[in-house]
């Protein structure tokens, strides 16, 4: 009984032990570490890529005694070990797929011939020499650098250095639509002046381009008003007068009492003859060819506030005292009022809103497009290198989504600004209109 324990206890032992002796004996060699400290990016003769890899030799020995190893020590001249190395550079990291190899007894190598903006991957094996082995490899893309001097900084050279960091595909148009933006608030801006919808009392151009004196341009009560509105005003106001009749008008106030309508109706005629018509002539005539004295930058009726006056005062003279006349007037001013602010408000200031709706539009796609990019270029390093670390993944899709995102800044950058210039000069005309609704009904009210 106790011969068959002692036969099983050995059998045991043999199949538990003699496997890791041989393990052992395979482990327990010297051993060697290819490390590579160098990979410098250089450009040959030809323009193309060249990659000097260096390295470092360190050597750790086994003691057999021991049965224990020692501390790397590094390897001054390998070649006293009778050690070669095999420099490889591949573009997979799997290295199934190798560029270029060379054998070198060295301590660096210089790969020739390669792309720049390529992802390589590079590996020194040890290629010689009873030792077990281990290396590192390295990767990258290197890019051509050109050395760019710089003359101080400024913000359009921060701006430009921003802008190339985006796609230009994206760029230009954003860049074109802004600048044909800049085009048309320019045109708006001149049509909008308060001195060419209102004729100015100066003719200076400072005093017409300048947001100043707002009474002199558009006021009629204020003694400083506008002078050419006002001697308007001051005639229409007297023709406007005459369209009713009251006992001053009669010799007695029996007579105004005792008045039937067809004495009524002569005395109207009479006044709309003696007052009401003269004084709408001399409105009309200063409508057409200004006031005497006062120098205009343009013809009278290049105003629209003047066009607008104008086509009430015709009615009038068609309509004579008659009891619509009022309504008939204030009819063809507002006819009037509403084709002249579609001529100011023009095609200029849809377009601002147009192009302030349309750049983050832009942006927005231009940085889709961009991350779907990234995203392809991460998939596509996967699919070369299934041992990709985050630390080469992450800066893929960061890089790629900045650059992306420049896109949708640039396109709120110029949009913004177009919306707020849109929504400015829609809210002037807004002003214009309430300013000639004043007007009118300061002078109509006296009908």
């Amino acid at each position: 009984m106790l011969r068959r324990l002692s036969f099983l206890t050995v059998l045991l032992a043999a199949v538990l032990f003699i496997p890791g002796s041989v393990n052992a004996q395979e482990e327990n060699m010297d051993s060697v570490w290819v490390h590579i400290t160098l990979a410098d990016n250089l450009k040959d003769e030809a323009g193309n890529l060249q990659v000097v890899l260096g390295w470092e030799v360190y050597k750790k020995m086994y003691d057999a005694r021991n049965m224990s190893y020692g501390e790397w020590d590094k390897v001054a001249d390998p070649a006293e070990l009778g050690l070669t190395f095999r420099a490889e550079v591949a573009v997979d990291s799997n290295f199934s797929n190798i560029v270029n190899r060379s054998e070198t007894g060295e301590l660096s190598y210089t790969f020739d011939g390669l792309d720049f903006g390529k992802q390589y991957w590079w590996r020194v094996v040890l290629a010689s020499g009873d030792f077990q082995s281990r290396w590192d490899f390295a990767e990258g893309i290197l890019h051509e650098h050109v050395a760019i001097k710089t003359e101080g900084k400024g913000i359009f050279k921060w701006y430009w250095k921003f802008v190339k960091e985006g796609s230009m595909v994206f760029m230009i148009p954003q860049h074109l639509l802004f600048f044909f933006g800049i085009l048309i608030w320019i045109l708006i801006w001149r049509r909008l002046w308060l001195a060419n919808v209102f004729p100015p009392n100066k003719p200076g151009l400072i005093y017409r381009i300048f947001p100043v004196d707002r009474v002199g341009k558009t006021e009629m009560q204020s003694a400083k008003g506008n002078v050419f509105v006002r001697e308007v005003a001051k005639y229409w106001s007297k023709a406007m007068e005459s369209m009713s009749l009251s006992p001053e008008d009669f010799t007695s106030k029996e007579e105004y009492i005792k008045a039937d309508a067809h004495l009524e109706e002569e005395m109207a005629k009479k006044l709309w003859l003696d007052i009401g018509l003269p004084n709408v002539e001399k409105a009309i005539e200063i409508c057409r060819n200004g006031v005497p004295g006062i120098k205009l930058p343009k013809k009278p009726l290049d105003y629209a506030t003047i066009r607008v006056m104008l086509a009430a005062l015709e009615n009038h003279r068609s309509n004579r005292n008659s009891f619509y006349s009022s309504q008939e007037m204030d009819r063809a001013a507002e006819n009037t009022v509403l084709k002249e602010l579609d001529e100011l408000k023009g095609w200029e200031v849809t377009g601002l809103w147009a192009i302030g709706s349309i750049e983050p539009m832009m942006g927005l796609f231009g940085t889709v497009v961009g991350i779907r990019s990234a995203f392809g270029k991460i998939e596509e390093t996967i699919r070369i290198n299934p041992s990709a670390q985050l630390t080469v993944i992450v800066p893929q899709l960061a890089g790629g989504i900045y650059i992306a995102l420049i896109t949708t800044i640039v396109g709120l950058m110029f949009g913004i600004p177009m919306m707020l210039i849109h929504y400015y000069y829609r809210g002037k005309v807004d002003w214009i209109f309430g300013k000639w609704e004043e007007l009118m009904t300061e002078i109509l009210n006296q009908a």
